[in-house]
């Protein structure tokens, strides 16, 4: 919603969420932008998870100091010497470390960080905009920054009250063999299949976003997980075909759109 990365489902969520089960908790594996979790209703209880702890630091910010953090966004001067320092220098403070990281992803070209993006736009006015819906979206939700196969063995399920029937678990990693910028260790197959094999085994209903790439269908389709078209979409260099890879078949949904 104040986020700007590549990769943003925010054009394509409905299409997705179509195909997304009921549930009271939903638990984002990779946030990111929030772009599968800002534009859906909201549910009961979430979990948002993201390795990057740029994004993770940014949301708690939010939660926590969205006052200050406005003050520093309308005092923020947009220009080429702060996107270089903000380029070679971090931040420990947790409100500059969020501005800095704003910085680079909302006012730079495709977000690299590298040269700010100048043209017919107002990035820090649509920030101010959507930062007091940012903060009511993240009422009560539990922010985490941790490797993806580590979140759900922190999550307490009660066997009794069979939770995990429950909950939603919505997967957007790096898609494989794509261009990304983020904080993140080089992504590699093994963690794809690290997605497929955590989609099997947690017990609980999964779906997965990538592209069509004829590797990631085949080992998908191995393992007896389901994949759907959802549609192409422009990805920076060129148009690939969106899919969904779930682990529950599409007569067991009945999510419901605003």
């Amino acid at each position: 919603m104040i986020l700007t990365r590549p990769g943003n489902k925010r054009r394509i969520i409905k299409k997705l969420a179509k195909h997304f089960p009921v549930h009271k908790m939903r638990i984002e594996l990779f946030f990111g932008a929030g772009g599968s979790f800002f534009y859906l209703p909201k549910p009961k209880y979430s979990i948002l998870n993201d390795f990057d702890d740029d994004v993770s630091n940014l949301y708690l910010v939010i939660q926590k100091s969205k006052e200050e953090l406005k003050r520093q966004i309308e005092i923020l001067p947009i220009s080429e010497s702060l996107v270089k320092h903000w380029k070679k220098n971090t931040e420990t403070d947790p409100i500059l470390k969020a501005v800095r990281f704003l910085l680079l992803s909302n006012f730079t070209y495709l977000g690299k960080g590298d040269m700010l993006r100048v043209g017919l736009d107002n990035a820090k006015e649509s920030i101010l905009k959507n930062l007091d819906k940012t903060f009511d979206y993240l009422k009560n939700c539990k922010i985490v920054s941790r490797d993806f196969r580590e979140v759900l063995s922190m999550i307490s399920f009660s066997k009794k009250l069979n939770d995990k029937q429950h909950c939603f678990v919505y997967l957007d990693p790096i898609y494989f063999e794509t261009e990304y910028f983020y904080k993140v260790p080089n992504w590699s197959f093994k963690d794809t299949i690290d997605c497929f094999e955590l989609m099997i085994s947690c017990g609980i209903k999964c779906a997965m976003s990538e592209f069509n790439h004829p590797k990631v269908v085949d080992e998908a389709k191995k393992r007896g997980l389901n994949v759907i078209t959802i549609g192409e979409r422009k990805n920076i260099k060129n148009r690939k075909v969106e899919i969904l890879i779930t682990n529950y078949a599409d007569d067991q949904i009945s999510f419901e759109l605003n």
